[in-house]
């Protein structure tokens, strides 16, 4: 690929967001087959990252097509030379039987999958192509719900995810390349990929914001705002990644000190209560759960308080406990 008067080329791009990561090493690549990541694997492949592992996950979700969809990573794998391992479960019924949104109960399985080859290969990080379109829909869509600086930031280029025993390095090497250059990469070099038509539906709210709410704004103000939310979201990673470490020290304790906890500023003790939730397994931590642990903090309010998935945290002996559900 040569290299455009216009800037780096796309292989430059991944092997600079992959600095640090030896091209000697192993690595698993989530593929689903899609423009993103097929796109991704042939880069990594351009980029001299050879050592890869293809995984796959079946969600279940689209009958005969999801069958396809692994049928296609498949060969795709054995064409490039490459293991593949594939996933499989009923995130349905998963959902169902835990009480999780559908998207959660996905997200839990695929990484629970992930976390199981990881360990069984002895590999240490894993690759993503989530990319630019997906990084200014995230930080947008979590503007609208309602956040603070880590839904802002949107997903990080690098992030630590512990499934089980096993600790992932997670990485997005195609966070500031758009998906039409992805795409474009591929009609260039005659690559076939798999299309999700349930992307193109107007039901869930996620998608009539990418094909609806979206292409509304570039007409209003062009295109430029998903540069300058792309700008913003970087900015805001390193500002969240520093209250990360500052809130650090008490959110990995079992239980939070009241005491600790009333002399810290107001956005500290969120980010503190935001951080132990998520270490003690609850997903999806919103601004609701957090406020709801804070009023422990006043002797006045109520001494336990409701949380997701049937548990409760609970005001006792001067300090803030997480219990089950015991009814």
């Amino acid at each position: 690929m040569k290299k455009s008067a216009e800037g780096p080329t796309l292989v430059e791009v991944i092997c600079k967001a992959l600095r640090g990561l030896p091209k000697e090493d192993e690595y698993l690549v989530g593929i689903s087959g899609g423009i993103d990541s097929v796109a991704l694997l042939h880069l990594l492949l351009e980029g001299g990252y050879k050592n890869l592992i293809v995984v796959h996950f079946n969600h279940q979700l689209r009958g005969a097509d999801s069958d396809q969809d692994a049928l296609f990573v498949t060969n795709l794998a054995k064409e490039l030379r490459l293991p593949c391992e594939l996933g499989t479960e009923d995130v349905q019924a998963r959902a169902r039987r835990a009480k999780l949104s559908l998207e959660t109960a996905a997200r839990e399985a695929r990484y629970e999958f992930f976390g199981a080859v990881a360990h069984k290969r002895g590999v240490k990080s894993l690759l993503l192509a989530h990319h630019a379109n997906d990084q200014v829909e995230t930080c947008f869509f979590n503007f609208l719900r309602g956040t603070g600086s880590a839904g802002l930031a949107g997903m990080l280029p690098r992030s630590e995810r512990k499934i089980g025993k096993t600790i992932l390095t997670v990485v997005r090497p195609l966070l500031s390349i758009f998906k039409e250059t992805l795409g474009n990469y591929l009609t260039q070099r005659t690559i076939p990929f798999r299309h999700d038509a349930t992307n193109d539906s107007l039901i869930p709210m996620r998608n009539r914001l990418r094909h609806q709410l979206l292409p509304l704004l570039d007409d209003i103000i062009g295109p430029t705002y998903r540069t300058a939310i792309l700008r913003t979201a970087t900015i805001l990673a390193a500002e969240d990644n520093y209250l990360e470490k500052l809130a650090a020290p008490w959110a990995t304790h079992g239980s939070l000190n009241i005491e600790e906890m009333k002399i810290l500023p107001l956005a500290l003790q969120r980010r503190v209560v935001h951080a132990w939730l998520r270490m003690h397994h609850f997903s999806d931590v919103g601004f609701v759960e957090v406020e709801r642990v804070l009023s422990l903090l006043n002797p006045k309010n109520a001494a336990q308080i409701n949380l997701p998935q049937c548990r409760h945290a609970y005001r006792s002996q001067g300090m803030i406990e997480i219990k089950p559900d015991i009814s």
